[in-house]
C-alpha cells in the first residue's frame, strides 16, 4: 500500500472526514486551486472528536465548526502523511481525478506553463536547473511538493528555487569533500543558519536534490534520520557531527595526508575502545585492523565483554539499527577485512542482520546463527504479535533456521547471555 492509500485509508476510517472532504472538493472545482473555508454543522460528538483528533483542536462545544483549506494542508504537512499533497489525498479518497470549471482550468494552466518555463530558462545552466527539469519532466521526488508550493505562493516558490539553487553550487564549490556542518552550511549559503532545519520545506526539497546527485545505497531497515544523514554527508554536510558516533577495538586511522592519527592510535596501542564520531571519521582516509577479521556486535554490553575477553582482536559495536557512523566505518574497512556479524535472536536484530549481509555480501559473515544456540540460551521474553510480524520481511536464507525457530517458540534470546559459550572466541 502506498502512502496515499494508507492516508485515504486512514481518514476512512474516521467518517466526518468524508463530509469535509466533499466540500473541500466542491471549493477546488469552483475556485480551480485548493483554497478556501468550508462549514460544518449538525455533528455528532464522535465526529467532532475525530475530526479534533487529526485537527489538533478541540470542537465538542462547537455548534458550527469552520476548518480552513490552509489548516487542513498544514495538519497534513506536519503529519506521518507529509509526502501526500491534499489534491493526491482527494483523488485516491474518491477514486476520481479533481476536475475545475473549464475556463478557469485553461487560464491556470498557461499561468502556471509560464511561470515554469521562466523558471527553467532562469536556472538552464545550474544544478538546480537539471533537477528541475529532470522532476518536471519524470514526475520524480519532489514533483508533489514543488506544485503544491506553487498552489500555495508561487513567490514564495520561486524564493524557495533560488536559495536552494544558491545551496545546491555551494555543495559542489566545495567539492563534497570539506565537511561542513548543516547551521555553517545554511548561513553561508542562504545566510539563515535554521533554513535548512528538519521538517523544513526547505530541507525537503534540498535532500531531493542531493538525492539525485548523490544516489545513495539503502538498507531496508535503515532509519528514516540515518538516511538524511547519509545523503548530506554524501554532499559534504554533517547533520549531527558529535552524537552520531561509533565503538570500534583494535583500528589504526590514517588522515588524507597520510599521516597516522594519533589519537585513534593511543587508543589502539593502550587497548582500549575509541569512540569515533561523524567529525572524526570525516578527516579519515583509510582505516585497518591487524587481523583481517573484524568482530561485529550489535550490542554495548556484548561488545564489552567481547573485547575484555579478546584483546587481541578488533571489533565494532553497531548499536541496533547501524547508524551513518558505523556504516562509513565498515564501508573504510570493507576492503581489506572480513566481518562476524552477531546479533540478537530477535525479529529487529535478525532483520539488522539482514541488511548488514545485503550490504556487504560475502564480506560478511552471519556469525554462531544456530538453532543449538538459540534453544540452549532461550530467554522468559515472549513476542508479542505486532513483533513476530516484523519475520514476515526476514528472506536471507541463512537467517531462516532462527526465524522458524522463534515462530515456534514464540521468545527471543539475547546476545549478552549467548557470549558465556566458547563459540564466541575470535578466530584470527
Amino acid at each position: 500500500m502506498g502512502k496515499a492509500e494508507e492516508c485515504a485509508a486512514y481518514f476512512k476510517g474516521r467518517p466526518v472526514y468524508r463530509k469535509v472532504f466533499q466540500k473541500v472538493r466542491a471549493k477546488y472545482e469552483s475556485l480551480g486551486h485548493m483554497g478556501g473555508k468550508v462549514i460544518l454543522t449538525n455533528l455528532s460528538l464522535e465526529e467532532k472528536r475525530q475530526l479534533g483528533g487529526f485537527l489538533q483542536k478541540d470542537y465538542t462545544e462547537n455548534r458550527t465548526i469552520t476548518v480552513s483549506v490552509e489548516r487542513l494542508e498544514k495538519c497534513l504537512n506536519e503529519s506521518r502523511f507529509s509526502e501526500v499533497t491534499l489534491e493526491n489525498l482527494l483523488e485516491t479518497y474518491f477514486g476520481q481525478k479533481l476536475s475545475v470549471k473549464k475556463e478557469e482550468k485553461e487560464k491556470e494552466a498557461e499561468k502556471q506553463r509560464i511561470f515554469f518555463e521562466n523558471l527553467l530558462e532562469m536556472y538552464k545552466h545550474t544544478y538546480m536547473g537539471k533537477w528541475l527539469e529532470n522532476t518536471l519532466k519524470e514526475k520524480k521526488k519532489g514533483y508533489d511538493l514543488i506544485f503544491q508550493q506553487y498552489r500555495e505562493n508561487p513567490v514564495n516558490l520561486r524564493e524557495l528555487v533560488k536559495n536552494i539553487s544558491c545551496a545546491t553550487e555551494e555543495v559542489f564549490r566545495n567539492s563534497y569533500k570539506n565537511k561542513m556542518l548543516l547551521p555553517v552550511f545554511a548561513a553561508k549559503a542562504t545566510g539563515n543558519p535554521h533554513y535548512f532545519d528538519a521538517g523544513t520545506t526547505a530541507e525537503k526539497f534540498l535532500l531531493y536534490i542531493l538525492e539525485f546527485y548523490f544516489p545513495q545505497e539503502k538498507l531496508c531497515e535503515m532509519l528514516e534520520v540515518e538516511q538524511k544523514n547519509q545523503i548530506f554527508y554524501k554532499a559534504g554536510i554533517l547533520k549531527d557531527d558529535l552524537s552520531n558516533d561509533v565503538l570500534a577495538f583494535g583500528i589504526r586511522g590514517w588522515k588524507d595526508d597520510g599521516s597516522l592519527h594519533e589519537g585513534i592510535d593511543g587508543f589502539f596501542r593502550a587497548g582500549e575502545p575509541v569512540r569515533l564520531t561523524l567529525r572524526t571519521l570525516g578527516k579519515i582516509k583509510n582505516m585497518e585492523a591487524v587481523e583481517k577479521n573484524i568482530y561485529l556486535l550489535e550490542n554495548p554490553a556484548a561488545f564489552s565483554v567481547f573485547t575484555e575477553k579478546n584483546s587481541d582482536c578488533a571489533a565494532v559495536c553497531v548499536n541496533g539499527q547501524p547508524r551513518l557512523s558505523v556504516l562509513l566505518l565498515l564501508d573504510m574497512l570493507k576492503e581489506s577485512h572480513r566481518f562476524f556479524y552477531n546479533g540478537d535472536f530477535d525479529p529487529e536484530g535478525l532483520l539488522i542482520a539482514q541488511s548488514l549481509k545485503e550490504r556487504y555480501g560475502e564480506k560478511l559473515i552471519l556469525w554462531n546463527y544456530s538453532r543449538e544456540l538459540y534453544e540452549k540460551y532461550l530467554s522468559d521474553v515472549i513476542l508479542n504479535e505486532n513483533r513476530l510480524k516484523k519475520l514476515g520481511k526476514v528472506s536471507l536464507p541463512e537467517l531462516q533456521e532462527i526465524k522458524a525457530c522463534m515462530m515456534e517458540m514464540k521468545k527471543a534470546v539475547y546476545q549478552e547471555k549467548m557470549l558465556e559459550n566458547a563459540v564466541f572466541l575470535c578466530r584470527n
